[in-house]
């Protein structure tokens, strides 16, 4: 198979790094003094893969010796709560594609588990033959700590917010930025752990860490990054359903502004949560949106059947109609969203810090 050219490049200054350093003490060092947990098995699958190497990380993590891991498969590490259905993908993955990338519930020798992430690739032979599996191993306890802390932090901000938002009506400013921390927090914890790029580890935030269909990280899967151009060509929308979504947000925008201005009452909220649902009925067209469809159709239901009080949460309503107004705009008018998605990530994280008020 010919080299691509970034695989070309990869080659050629690879020859020149093995020409300075044995590579078998190249590959020493590597996983020797490597800061993640690795381990090499064998491509035998009828022998459940078993263990040919393990760093000092790995058998650290584990519990384990080297010579107690070696000729064991990897399968010692699995438990009850480990997430099979994730496990059950790594076979047809690595077929596939060569390598994967997962999360699930380790269990160490003393029966304690922690969760992982794990990337398995696949190592060839110059006849290219797959003959040993190498998988670089991250713990992600600390990472499920911070989750924790974040999730505490927001609820005590909220019951702060709660106690004194008589004191916050009084400083517009100040108020905003509360919400607008409030929803930055729920985002952090609501959405998804990387980026596209598995960049900015907190860029939108955490799954839960409870075992569940995607692992430690039970979440939802990521949605591949699409720019507005690009979905409106691919699915093209219907004139008559554009227009209609269109004139309910500005509809939504309209009272919202009137909200605003001239105080809260039970008919404006009324009206704001049926022009809500008419957005989340005309946006139900676009299965990819069904996330955004479903907390906006959520907030009307609620917004439609609470009673109207003075300490109505109207910076939070008025955050969220932002979000779905910022993001519907940018794919269908504007057309200049170069995430679609992410739009719909902030209005699902706006969304629900509104809920939390409103129940």
């Amino acid at each position: 198979m010919p080299f691509g050219e970034h695989e070309l490049e990869e080659h050629m200054f690879f020859g020149q790094l093995v020409s300075q350093c044995s590579p078998l003490e190249l590959l020493k060092q590597l996983l020797m003094h490597s800061h993640h947990a690795v381990v090499i098995t064998d491509a035998d699958e009828s022998n459940g893969h078993k263990i040919v190497y393990a760093n000092n990380v790995f058998c650290k993590s584990t519990g384990y010796s080297l010579a107690e891991l070696v000729g064991m498969s990897p399968r010692i590490l699995q438990g009850p709560e480990s997430n099979y259905e994730v496990i059950k993908k790594i076979k047809p993955e690595l077929q596939q594609k060569g390598f994967f990338y997962g999360a699930s519930i380790n269990y160490r020798k003393d029966g304690s588990i922690y969760p992982v992430e794990w990337n398995i690739s696949e190592i060839k032979d110059q006849q290219g033959k797959v003959t040993h599996y190498i998988s670089i191993q991250k713990d992600l306890t600390n990472l499920k700590h911070l989750a924790q802390q974040v999730r505490s932090s927001n609820k005590v901000f909220k019951q702060f917010y709660l106690k004194h938002r008589e004191q916050f009506k009084e400083d517009v400013v100040e108020a905003q930025e509360v919400v607008d921390s409030l929803i930055q927090n729920e985002k952090i914890y609501s959405a998804g752990l990387r980026d596209q790029d598995n960049c900015e580890l907190f860029e939108e935030a955490f799954f839960d860490f409870s075992p569940g269909e995607f692992g430690a990280l039970a979440g939802k899967e990521k949605k591949e990054k699409l720019s507005a151009e690009n979905f409106l060509q691919d699915q093209p929308i219907d004139d008559s359903d554009l227009t209609s979504l269109l004139e309910s947000i500005e509809e939504v925008d309209a009272e919202i502004g009137f909200l605003q201005s001239q105080g809260i009452n039970k008919e404006r909220v009324h009206n704001i949560a049926s022009r809500f649902q008419e957005v989340a009925n005309n946006l139900y067209f676009c299965i990819e949106f069904n996330d955004g469809a479903l907390i906006i159709d959520e907030v009307a239901k609620r917004l439609n059947s609470m009673t109207v009080s003075d300490d109505f949460p109207h910076p939070f309503l008025v955050a969220f109609n932002r979000e779905v107004y910022d993001w519907l705009k940018g794919v269908f008018v504007t057309k200049d969203c170069e995430n679609v998605f992410e739009g719909e990530s902030n209005t699902v994280a706006a969304g629900h810090q509104l809920l939390a008020f409103l129940s």
